[in-house]
């Protein structure tokens, strides 16, 4: 789902990868009407309404920057789907959600955006004892990533795991992985889709709404070094679908 508010995702593999791990839950699950399902990092509300294309229940996205949620309330409303889709100013590691609220929850570039035990502790408080988790997010495909490389994506406070660190961090929380796939490939077109626009705003200035003004600072350097500076061998992008262990959903952090 390509919509006119729409010029470029916000994530990775945008709405189509969305939609594709969710299909990775069984049947019965993805087809509940009474089911609810939490989007963490909802950005602007595209996901969210691309999951509601495919997914009966409510659907409640979460952001922790205000402008965004407002960018897609607009959009909820123009589609008339606020009945079934809320986006909420919300920090994915503090919710005012209650124990247990979710049958789905997906996060999506939490682990890197946040630390990692802290979002995970929060999500598996609001997960169901049936309930499936379900992430996609930046990795290192290596142990030994260069430092100009690293820099790209990790600050003092975020750090990228690689694959097996990931596994070991859910099941050290009583996850059971059900499903684990590299989706290294989304990120040519990630960064692809940036590169005229990056330059548009160069040249022509800083018009428009604040996420607008910031994508050279958040994009261009990242778009040089994958695609330019052999980035590429380092930085990747993963799916997992996940649940509560018969007997852990107690476990302590």
């Amino acid at each position: 789902m390509k919509q006119d508010r729409y010029r470029y995702h916000l994530t990775p593999g945008g709405p189509g990868l969305t939609r594709t791990v969710l299909a990775e839950l069984p049947e019965e699950v993805r087809r509940d009407e009474q089911a609810s399902l939490l989007l963490m990092g909802c950005r602007q509300g595209e996901n969210a309404l691309a999951l509601a294309e495919v997914f009966p229940g409510r659907i409640i996205g979460i952001e922790e920057d205000s402008e965004p949620i407002f960018y897609g309330k607009m959009a909820v409303s123009e589609r008339g789907l606020a009945s079934r889709v809320s986006l909420q100013f919300m920090s994915p590691v503090s919710t005012n959600f209650r124990a247990g609220q979710f049958r789905i929850i997906i996060l999506e570039g939490m682990l890197s955006g946040y630390t990692p035990g802290r979002v995970l502790r929060e999500a598996l408080r609001l997960l169901d004892d049936r309930g499936f988790l379900l992430l996609s997010d930046s990795c290192w495909l290596a142990d030994d990533v260069p430092t100009y490389v690293r820099d790209v994506w990790e600050s003092p406070d975020h750090k990228i795991l690689t694959p097996p660190q990931l596994r070991q961090l859910l099941e050290e929380r009583g996850m059971e992985i059900l499903h684990f796939e590299d989706r290294s490939r989304v990120l040519d077109s990630f960064y692809r889709q940036f590169e005229d626009t990056v330059r548009d705003i160069a040249h022509g200035g800083f018009e428009g709404m604040k996420h607008r003004k910031s994508l050279i600072k958040h994009y261009k350097h990242e778009i040089d070094v994958y695609r330019k500076h052999g980035g590429d061998r380092y930085m990747g992008y993963f799916s997992m679908v996940a649940r509560k262990s018969s007997g852990e959903a107690g476990q302590a952090f």
